[in-house]
């Protein structure tokens, strides 16, 4: 009992900066203001496109939209494209491939969606990511929902947190409308 005394009070009594102490912990970490915001949502259901030098399988892929499809998004269907062009969106897709070279190396992906200007409706989106990036858990996950519309959104532990290793699978407020 007096062992796990002391190593109990061993985290709060520690000069180690390594150590997280109670204090450290902030409200801003914990709980996000607000609700998700989506700044687009699609008029059409978009078909999913990956492109072979992605190194996605085609089930890791489906896993990841049965996410969305569970909180109302449908897909047109998914297939993988190892043609040389493929990294091009056309209406009514969205594309997963290699990054472009305009990402950088301090991002695990990026997602850009292209609206009409008129509606404001998504009409395509381009999903970025490299290889070793696209196999861990959430990734693909998490830009299918930027692919959606979907903003950066605080909360710890939820798919759309801008940090990765803060995120998790909890959607709420994501659900479709």
């Amino acid at each position: 009992m007096a062992f796990l005394l002391l190593f109990l009070m061993s985290f709060f009594i520690a000069e180690d900066a390594s150590v997280l102490q109670v204090t450290d912990m902030s409200v801003y970490d914990t709980f996000a203001i607000g609700k998700p915001m989506q700044k687009g949502e699609w008029n059409m259901t978009p078909t999913v496109k990956v492109c072979s030098e992605t190194e996605l399988s085609l089930f890791r892929v489906e896993k990841a939209l049965k996410y969305w499809e569970k909180l109302g998004y449908e897909f047109a269907g998914v297939h993988m494209d190892s043609s040389f062009n493929c990294s091009k969106a056309r209406y009514g897709q969205i594309v997963i491939s290699l990054p472009d070279g305009t990402m950088g190396n301090s991002r695990l992906a990026s997602t850009r969606l292209y609206t009409e200007k008129q509606t404001g409706h998504i009409i395509q989106a381009k999903i970025f990511v490299y290889p070793h990036f696209a196999r861990k858990a959430r990734v693909i996950e998490h830009e299918l929902g930027h692919a959606l519309g979907w903003s950066h959104h605080s909360q710890k532990f939820h798919i759309m947190h801008p940090t990765w290793s803060m995120g998790g699978y909890d959607a709420s407020g994501t659900r479709k409308r």
